[in-house]
């Protein structure tokens, strides 16, 4: 925030307006805790991550590091 210069109370404000979205995302992520990877519900990185801690336990690799 003090980088951006936004204001606190309505940073602060919107953060309290997502509580609601911020649950049910959170009630995503429990329900689907024990499902395989690929059912896991994931429109950005972190099925990526899943997928790259799932990789190392490969016996044979993509790619080398």
């Amino acid at each position: 925030m003090r980088l951006l210069g936004l204001d606190p109370y309505r940073v602060h404000g919107l953060l309290a307006a997502l509580t609601a979205d911020v649950d049910a995302t959170a009630a995503r992520a429990v329900a689907a805790a024990g499902a395989p990877p690929q059912w896991l519900p994931a429109a950005s990185a972190p099925l990526s991550d899943i997928h790259a801690e799932v990789h190392t336990t490969w016996e044979v690799r993509l790619f080398a590091s």
